[in-house]
């Protein structure tokens, strides 16, 4: 048998793809050697170029010359790949990672193009690359980072709790395990744990909590920041809020009080005050008209009121009436339910002329002054004057409230700074049996100092309590430039004062607690309070 003859390539002619170059067509997988893909792993945040590079072999399996090109995936670096394999031959591929500084996953895909010398076609052959790169140790961090829950009302119950529930994540994002352990700073806040309170997670895994308002929160805004805490000693942190609403009666009234103030005997009609009374029920409700027998009361606006629905009246004191305090409460009623408006209002009869030379008629505290002189409870200074320019000391204050009380007898120990048979013994001795004063720290009472405003509002509102007149009216002081001023111990009683209208603020806004009183000051504040409590 003849031997064919070979071509300059050493092949058969008609199989030489180089004499024949249309004869080859495309590479396929079983020419070409590959890997599927290159894992870098989880890398810790700025890894080292090392551990941020890999290798991998390609290598043409056929009997062809092949070309080859790449495209370079986003972020990383490829090197040592050749533009030509000969027939049998391999190479060594480099792959980085470019940079390790951010945390995430970096997936991504290097595509090689290979083609055969003088073929027909080409191919592509695809290596997926993965990298994940965390914190370094142990790291966690919850999703959400804070959540407003919204609002329940007042003595909510634990349905309307879990309607607010909220799921927050816990996940970990660091190189190593970590085991949950506890939970922190959940004080009105209940946390539950969806599977396990000391769960283990690795890289990447997550853990689920579900969070409630706890029950019988009071009103008020609640914020927690919650900690989730490892046994790593690693944590992350979620702020959760809810606000508590006051829960609103069936019907509600604003305002809820009026005060129409003092009035002389022979007054004039006073202006009416609009009342909005409000449905705050789920259905509807009848009212009834409201009346009263000291107070014009208008027609209703209207008398049906639908769920959330209301209406208005106009309130007024009628006119004639005779001297007296006619504090009450106008009431309504209606399918059940009930409010009421209260009330405030005096007439007092006019003064006498001030018999005193230095109070003009008509002078600012002229009609004060002769209402306390004729009540017998402040008296001249002497040669027919009363001086109203003159400071109220302490020992006259509660002289002047002892003879308000009727000047009762008196027993028990005083002070060493009030000297025996004085003219405030008594009364000193009288203020301290009945709590109305405690004197000062060290253990005196001063009797001939000047009494402040914050001083003077304190004693009338302990001999108020001492009386059992009960009043829950109080200003906010923090609405005066010197609020803040205010002693301690006369807080509450100046807010009560100043709601009361026996002591008003100054004409710049202030208060001045630590302001002297005059006794024309003094006067006029002794005409409001007996006036008020119906003397």
């Amino acid at each position: 048998m003849c031997n064919p003859p070979k071509c300059p390539h050493g092949k058969i002619p008609s199989e030489c793809t180089v004499c024949n170059p249309s004869e080859v067509g495309k590479p396929t997988s079983s020419d070409f050697s590959y890997p599927a893909s290159v894992n870098f792993g989880t890398l810790e945040k700025n890894a080292s170029s090392g551990s941020r590079t890999q290798t991998f072999t390609i290598k043409n399996k056929s009997d062809y010359e092949m070309k080859l090109s790449y495209s370079t995936p986003s972020g990383y670096s490829i090197s040592g790949l050749p533009s030509s394999l000969t027939a049998g031959s391999s190479s060594t591929v480099t792959v980085q990672l470019n940079s390790a500084s951010s945390t995430g996953n970096y997936d991504r895909r290097l595509t090689i193009t290979a083609s055969f010398v003088g073929g027909t076609g080409s191919n592509d052959f695809s290596v997926n690359l993965y990298a994940t790169v965390v914190e370094k140790g142990y790291t966690i961090t919850v999703d959400p980072t804070s959540k407003d829950l919204g609002k329940l009302k007042e003595g909510y119950t634990e349905k309307e709790a879990k309607e607010k529930e909220i799921t927050v994540t816990v996940q970990n994002k660091g190189a190593s395990n970590v085991r949950m352990d506890a939970v922190k700073g959940n004080d009105h806040f209940l946390v539950t744990a969806v599977k396990s309170d000391s769960v283990t997670l690795e890289n990447g895994d997550k853990a689920e909590y579900k969070i409630v308002p706890k029950q019988d929160l009071k009103v008020g805004t609640y914020t927690d920041t919650i900690t989730f805490q490892t046994r790593e000693n690693t944590s992350a942190t979620f702020k959760a809020t809810v606000v508590i609403e006051k829960k609103l009666a069936p019907l509600t009234v604003e305002p809820g009080t009026l005060d129409f103030g003092i009035v002389e005997e022979g007054y004039t009609a006073l202006a009416q005050k609009t009342v909005t009374v409000k449905n705050n029920t789920e259905y509807a409700i009848r009212l009834d008209q409201p009346t009263s027998y000291s107070y014009e009361v208008s027609l209703l606006t209207q008398t049906s009121l639908p769920a959330g629905g209301s209406t208005t009246f106009t309130i007024r004191p009628r006119t004639g009436l005779p001297a007296n305090a006619y504090n009450g409460v106008v009431e309504l009623y209606g399918s059940g339910e009930s409010a009421k408006v209260n009330v405030q209002f005096a007439v007092t009869k006019p003064a006498g002329p001030s018999t005193f030379s230095d109070v003009a008629a008509g002078s600012t505290f002229a009609a004060d002054i002769a209402y306390v002189s004729q009540k017998g409870l402040m008296s001249g200074v002497g040669e027919g004057r009363f001086n109203p320019g003159a400071p109220v000391t302490r020992g006259q204050l509660v002289t002047i409230l002892y003879r308000l009380e009727g000047q009762p007898a008196v027993s028990g120990a005083g002070f060493p700074d009030v000297a025996a048979g004085s003219y405030c013994e008594k009364s000193v001795k009288w203020a301290a049996a009945n709590g109305i004063t405690a004197g000062g720290k060290d253990g005196l009472f001063r009797p001939g100092d000047s009494i402040t405003r914050e001083q003077l509002a304190t004693f009338l509102f302990r001999y108020n309590a001492y009386k059992g007149y009960v009043s829950t009216q109080r200003a906010n002081l923090a609405d005066f430039s010197d609020g803040a001023a205010v002693a301690s111990y006369a807080k509450e009683a100046l807010s009560w004062a100043n709601a009361a209208k026996l002591v008003n603020g100054t004409s710049d806004g202030r208060l001045n607690p630590s302001g002297g009183a005059t006794r024309g000051q003094a006067a006029a504040i002794l005409h409001r309070f007996c006036v008020s409590i119906g003397r």
